[in-house]
């Protein structure tokens, strides 16, 4: 017609002109109404009504809910609902067929006579049919040797919804069951209704079984300011940006513990540095470490530990199952914060202050003591190096390889086995007790910084008030630690109350410094 080849907006235009000339137009008003658009450009959506393929998907949907709710494991749980209710809610079958120039032909042909359908056998397969005739001589309904190629292509999500079972091998392998269904899927939530849905429906129509056994579902990556992020928006900030500021795993701890697992991922800036931060406390200590251990061979005999070696251990070991216990159940923020505090409060901050006086001085507290610290620093960081691992690569990588190595014998970090809890933990009692001398060592050493007393200055005395008995002896079993630690030159224990100044959460345990 008259309009043909314009565009909708030309389309309109000429249309409302002809109605004025003919004298059929009433009246011209604006209107402000919804109109979709597309989500990247927004450039309006016009909804035109075509012929189109279907997969009959909605006969399938009980057995997809089914299989989704018993077959699957959901990480996290409740987004196995977030494919239910699209399951449910469907009004249509699945159109398959595209208006578009690349992508997957749609292997049929028409009889240009009598508009027979003409589907290529799987033997023509693959095939373009806008690229030849079928491989018939004529028309089976009417005879007709005229065809009329099939030009609509393939939803992209017709290819991606085989997946599963393509990666294993099928068609072509004869063992791909073996690799089949496939252990884990990860996904986004924005295409559990299209990815996770159409794997669903493909496979149990084809095999009549779920494509995974689990299916892991993220979020999005918000901009600053809040939205999504989009170049669009503005407010898109590249990836080399942060690696080249602070390194790729600087950046990686970001993305894993700036949120929970399907949740929303803001980009902050600061969880960046704050990552920075830790690998450098990391790579700090593992340098003090390389100093400290130069004279250490692994390999032989575990020396007696003292009760804060004890101490360190047991709270290891449980680091080690928290981080693994949250690992198979892919919550990666909380597996890489448990594994932060350890390193940075319990073996930085306490455990390598509380025996650097070990390490320095053999000679006054014993060689055996010192070999204790060795041990229990050597089986500390070589775990918390296996734990971060799969978070932070390099680093880690570069820590075992300058460390480990030559003691393991395994050729890469990233190739050696999952850590256990070293043999003999987690230790209730010596945690408890290393608990009870690394509060009242971290309280000392804050009445001294408090007092402007240098942290290496020695003090005449320190009068400890435990409160009991068998707090006392806890305390005294610890005493060099706590002397050598603290630079204390007279540490007296008392097990009754007394004044002074209270160690924070334990009102019974008190002391008092003399300079």
């Amino acid at each position: 017609g008259r309009y043909a080849g314009l565009t909708v907006g030309e389309a309109r235009e000429a249309i409302v002109e002809d109605l004025r000339k003919a004298g059929l137009l009433e009246r011209e008003e604006e209107l402000v109404h919804e109109v979709g658009t597309c989500w990247r450009c927004h450039t309006p959506v016009e909804i035109l009504v075509r012929e189109q393929w279907f997969m009959r998907t909605r006969a399938l949907t009980d057995k997809v809910v089914e299989k989704a709710l018993k077959e699957v494991r959901w990480y996290p749980d409740y987004m196995k609902w977030r494919l239910v209710d699209w399951a449910r809610s469907l009004d249509w079958d699945w159109v398959i067929s595209r208006q578009r120039v690349f992508a997957t032909p749609i292997p049929v042909w028409y009889c240009a006579r009598c508009g027979h359908v003409i589907v290529a056998e799987p033997d023509w397969l693959p095939v373009d049919p806008r690229e030849g005739p079928p491989r018939l001589d004529a028309c089976p309904k009417c005879g007709s040797r005229e065809f009329r190629p099939e030009t609509d292509v393939l939803d992209t999500w017709f290819d991606s919804s085989i997946t599963c079972a393509v990666h294993a091998g099928w068609p072509d392998k004869p063992d791909w069951r073996r690799r089949f269904p496939a252990d884990l899927h990860p996904s986004g939530y924005d295409i559990i209704r299209t990815w996770a849905y159409y794997l669903m429906v493909r496979h149990i129509a084809l095999f009549d079984e779920v494509p995974f056994k689990a299916c892991l579902i993220n979020g999005m990556v918000l901009g600053t300011d809040g939205r999504m992020m989009h170049k669009s928006y503005g407010n898109y900030v590249p990836a080399s940006e942060p690696i080249e500021r602070y390194g790729a795993d600087a950046t990686r701890w970001w993305a894993i513990a700036g949120g929970a697992t399907g949740s929303d991922v803001p980009f902050r800036w600061e969880e960046v540095r704050h990552g920075w931060r830790f690998l450098r406390k990391l790579w700090n200590a593992a340098r003090f470490l390389s100093l400290q251990l130069a004279d250490y061979d692994p390999r032989g005999p575990r020396p007696e530990l003292r009760t804060l070696d004890r101490w360190l251990l047991s709270k290891l070991a449980r680091t080690i199952k928290l981080a693994t216990d949250a690992l198979e159940e892919c919550r990666f923020n909380t597996a890489l914060l448990a594994i932060r505090d350890f390193t940075w409060h319990v073996l930085c901050d306490q455990y390598i202050e509380a025996v650097k006086h070990r390490l320095y001085n053999p000679e006054i507290y014993g060689l055996e003591e010192k070999k204790a610290a060795q041990f229990t620093l050597y089986q500390a960081l070589y775990r918390v190096v296996q734990l971060l691992a799969p978070f932070c690569p390099h680093i880690t990588e570069e820590i075992y390889q300058a460390l480990f190595r030559p003691f393991e014998g395994h050729k890469s970090i990233h190739i050696s086995p999952w850590p256990e809890a070293p043999e003999g933990f987690p230790d209730e009692e010596a945690e408890k007790a290393g608990d009870l001398v690394v509060a009242l060592i971290r309280a000392i050493r804050r009445e001294k910084a408090r007092r402007r007393i240098a942290l290496s200055a020695p003090v005449e005395l320190v009068k400890v008030f435990a409160g009991s008995e068998e707090r006392a002896e806890v305390i005294r079993a610890c005493e060099d630690d706590i002397r050598g630690t603290c630079k204390i030159s007279n540490l007296q224990v008392l097990p009754e109350r007394g004044e002074g100044v209270e160690v924070e959460g334990r009102p019974d345990l008190t002391f008092i410094l003399e300079a």
